[in-house]
């Protein structure tokens, strides 16, 4: 679908401006958004205070109003201009200060004087604004008005959650984050593009695998998410990905799970083979996003992150420069079709035993002529159909199959309904 790109950047420009935290009404308000787009989408709760393994669930943040003003009422950093000017999570203030004490609130990056940086304060009480280093010119007085119109209550840790159920109750997890404000790569394409992906998954018949889709804050989110579900995401998950920095339109990268001979990782390599697509792949020790906690000790779940250019490797990442400018509907369109790709393989790749002891009697199932012992040339060519055969011992799946015998994985699987058919082999996973 061609233009599918486009109607996922559109998404996109509708939810960027929302005020998103690990809390509060903006996070609530993207998940909404989502909800319209998929019906069946659930939107739940962790309650502030509860203890998930090592952390506590914050209370909620909301915020009316944030700006930095002179003594005459004009205003130098408005937040309603651009959320990412006021730190998230920063306690409520109103009072007047002098410069001095105030440029120790003000966060800016020297080396990118034109952008607001991304900065939080979740778990310490604190307050504190993000402008551009350009912008520190304009602060000429000695006394400045401060006021920061926030609130916390004991209220909740908003997610979203689907599951799309197929013929085995083993699952794909696919999650991504809804916790950062106004940033294009690095927080919006991954909700809107798994959005696209929980559709097309919905619209298509026969789904061999369930998927498990979870819109949550990172790491606090997916901590409490785990600590709520682990016992059944350890029994049925068996794959998945950190959907994230999916937006531009540059190199794709890929992030292994922990554990090197995965589904994850060679499904997502697969992917990437049939596509023709050249990626960069990071290690497990170059983790950033919620993959840290699906992979961590008595986790496991060996899930990896299919990306364009990696969080944090792009000079634009966690600042006002991660724009509706970074991202496009052709970077959409490419990471749209590399993850149905991957959906794709997940639904055919299984794993077959035969039925017979020693080789087939072929010529009886009219798969080799019975005068002079070729195969038939209306089924293979070649001898493609013996070597697949002869693979198929119930512990290979059809990307080893692949692999080995250098033949297109769908070619494989076209052997494969054929033997099914002939009663030749069975599906044992």
């Amino acid at each position: 679908m061609k233009n599918k790109g486009q109607e996922i950047y559109n998404w996109a420009k509708k939810i960027f401006y929302y005020n998103r935290s690990i809390t509060g009404e903006g996070t609530v308000k993207t998940i909404k958004f989502i909800q319209k787009k998929l019906p069946n989408l659930k939107l739940k709760n962790f309650k502030s205070g509860k203890k998930v393994f090592d952390w506590i669930i914050p209370d909620e943040w909301n915020v009316k109003e944030a700006y930095i003003a002179d003594l005459e009422g004009k205003k130098l950093i408005d937040f309603r201009l651009n959320n990412l000017h006021l730190m998230g999570y920063s306690t409520p203030i109103n009072k007047k200060i002098k410069f001095k004490d105030l440029i120790k609130k003000l966060h800016t990056i020297k080396k990118m004087p034109n952008a607001i940086p991304y900065r939080y304060s979740y778990y310490s009480k604190d307050w504190g604004f993000c402008i551009q280093y350009n912008k520190l010119k304009l602060f000429k007085n000695k006394y400045y008005k401060v006021f920061i119109d926030s609130s916390f209550k004991k209220g909740n840790l908003p997610y979203g959650e689907l599951l799309i159920n197929g013929i085995s109750k083993k699952e794909i997890l696919l999650s991504t984050y809804i916790c950062h404000p106004s940033m294009g790569n690095n927080e919006v394409s991954g909700p809107v593009l798994l959005t696209a992906l929980a559709q097309y998954l919905r619209n298509k018949k026969n789904l061999y695998y369930s998927y498990r889709i979870i819109f949550i804050p990172e790491t606090i989110g997916s901590i409490a998410y785990i600590h709520k579900n682990i016992k059944i995401l350890k029994k049925n998950v068996v794959a998945g990905y950190v959907v994230t920095c999916v937006g531009d339109n540059k190199e794709f990268s890929y992030l292994e799970t922990q554990e090197k001979n995965t589904l994850s990782n060679k499904i997502a390599q697969t992917a990437f083979k049939l596509k023709n697509i050249k990626f960069k792949k990071y290690s497990f020790l170059q983790r950033g996003s919620d993959e840290r906690q699906f992979n961590s000790p008595g986790v496991e779940l060996n899930i990896g992150s299919i990306m364009r250019t990696k969080y944090g490797e792009y000079k634009e990442y966690h600042t006002s420069l991660d724009n509706l400018n970074f991202i496009s509907a052709k970077g959409f369109q490419g990471s749209y079709d590399i993850y149905k790709q991957v959906i794709d393989l997940f639904e055919i790749n299984r794993i077959y035993k035969n039925t017979k002891v020693c080789e087939p009697f072929f010529t009886k199932y009219k798969l080799r002529n019975s005068t002079d012992g070729t195969y038939n040339s209306k089924i293979s060519s070649d001898i493609n159909i013996s070597d697949v055969c002869a693979y198929l011992d119930g512990k290979r799946d059809l990307i080893d199959l692949s692999d080995i015998l250098s033949l297109d994985i769908y070619y494989i699987n076209e052997m494969i309904s054929l033997l099914k058919s002939k009663k030749i082999i069975k599906m044992v996973l």
